[in-house]
């Protein structure tokens, strides 16, 4: 799986960083493409789609909780997570809920002491390559964006299974922030008050 590591700074916006807006153009126009084979008929719709049209927002952290199969959901969510010993650490490790997609970008970590040094990454049945981060070290705060070529591995279609995981070397608290889309089908999935 192709991949680049960035300063976080230049991926928030400093001097106009065009390949992480080149990377999620390409993976907008993937997964509305994937959306419209999946769900027939359905046209995008923005973040309030009308009927016969689906919706897109950024992947929040209650959709990516461990309980998220349930119909609904309760709690404080978050990306921060705590490792309480060195080995390979769920990060992320959810269903995605029926007629919802997420669509991955790569991930950021805004703090300058990372925890683990390999990330590994399954959708589904696929299992991807383990990708070093001995070199963002040297970044402090950064992120990886992903550079596939077809882009449909890295979208989690609806009720199929998401596992990221870190190989901690550190105990500690670290926050990974997924970049990506949700795609949902039916607005009362993600506007709804409690």
């Amino acid at each position: 799986m192709p991949f680049t590591i960035a300063p976080l700074p230049l991926v928030k916006g400093e001097n106009n960083y065009p390949e992480y807006l080149a990377v999620l153009k390409a993976l907008q126009d993937r997964a509305y493409d994937r959306a419209r084979e999946i769900w027939e008929g359905v046209t995008p719709g923005g973040l309030t789609p009308g009927d016969g049209q689906f919706g897109i927002r950024p992947l929040v952290a209650n959709e990516m909780a461990n309980d998220v199969t349930v119909t609904t959901l309760s709690g404080t969510y978050s990306f921060r997570k705590t490792f309480t010993a060195a080995a390979w650490r769920p990060i992320f490790n959810y269903t995605v809920r029926k007629d919802v997609m997420h669509a991955f970008a790569g991930f950021a970590v805004p703090e300058s002491t990372l925890n683990f040094l390999q990330l590994r990454m399954e959708i589904g049945d696929r299992i991807y390559p383990i990708i070093g981060l001995d070199e963002a070290q040297l970044f402090g705060a950064f992120a990886i964006l992903f550079k596939e070529d077809q882009g449909k591995e890295l979208i989690a279609e609806p009720e199929s299974r998401v596992l990221v995981k870190g190989y901690c070397n550190v105990t500690g608290a670290q926050t990974v922030i997924p970049l990506g889309f949700e795609l949902y089908r039916r607005k009362d999935l993600v506007i709804t008050e409690t």
